[in-house]
């Protein structure tokens, strides 16, 4: 894993230093390419995809080939080898859960030997085909053997500012169709005042106070605030998840701590915590 980490660490270096263009697609999709064949772009270069997520590697017929990180619409991020598009060869995938699964890779599913590294520090080895475990190898909790199992570290990338909005902007399309998912599948939303998240912006938007050393000019500034629902209607982890600016990032977090409780989530008779954002809007 050594040798790939320092392959992919050379291909991301040597991405910076190209001068790239864009290419506008009907699917939502931009590729940014340092080579074009007539008809999709080839070479090192950059995938923005509403579907697929941003990815940042090499590319032949418009498909991401060779060593490649991306970072998935869900949240996880894949860092490793593709093959005609899909996640194929050695890879890693990193859950914002903690979980690191590190192995090998077959049109996108698990399929060889794989490593899976758990939050709680354990780590489970098994022999996996077309995705479905096939063969427990190793189940390692002994601390002194998990000593031996250091967890991979996270693939550090200098990205631009267009690549981390456009994240921030997939993160909460994501957690848009969780929210219809969780209904559709007859869990009962969280409720502000008997209303929904809707209601919940007006509220903080009435509450909200922009610092005065802060020049608006003439351009309303949006900060995204996301924070989770407790089972006893509190809000926990109330941070910015995207702001163009700290100290209305700061006020705006500060609105939403300020929150009475909610009526908690529901699923079948149980109370659930569920993530949530709202945005809060600076008016000049």
């Amino acid at each position: 894993m050594k040798t790939l980490c320092s392959i992919l660490i050379l291909a991301t270096a040597a991405l910076s230093s190209i001068s790239l263009e864009a290419q506008d697609l009907r699917d939502h999709t931009q590729y940014q390419y340092d080579r074009y064949d007539g008809h999709w772009p080839s070479g090192e270069g950059i995938l923005y995809s509403y579907k697929d997520g941003l990815v940042i590697g090499t590319f032949i017929k418009g498909k991401p080939e060779g060593k490649c990180i991306c970072y998935k619409p869900n949240g996880e991020v894949y860092w490793g080898d593709y093959r005609k598009g899909k996640q194929t060869g050695n890879g890693r995938i990193y859950r914002d859960n903690g979980i690191v699964i590190s192995g090998q890779y077959r049109n996108g599913k698990y399929h060889g030997l794989d490593t899976l590294y758990r939050s709680n520090g354990t780590v489970f080895v098994g022999k996996y085909r077309k995705g479905k475990l096939k063969e427990r190898v190793h189940d390692i909790r002994d601390e002194v053997k998990l000593a031996d199992c250091p967890k991979p570290d996270y693939p550090l990338v200098d990205l631009k500012r267009k690549q981390e909005e456009f994240l921030k902007e997939l993160e909460l399309m994501w957690e848009e169709r969780n929210i219809h998912l969780r209904e559709k599948a007859g869990m009962i939303s969280p409720k502000f005042q008997s209303g929904g998240i809707d209601d919940f912006a007006l509220w903080v938007n009435s509450q909200v106070k922009y610092p005065e050393s802060v020049s608006l000019g003439d351009v309303s500034r949006t900060v995204i605030v996301e924070f989770t629902v407790m089972t006893d209607g509190s809000l926990s982890d109330v941070h910015a998840l995207f702001g163009s600016d700290s100290a209305l990032n700061e006020a705006a977090v500060e609105a939403v701590k300020k929150s009475p409780r909610w009526v908690p989530a529901e699923h079948k008779g149980e109370k659930r915590s569920v993530r949530m954002t709202v945005p809060v809007v600076f008016n000049p």
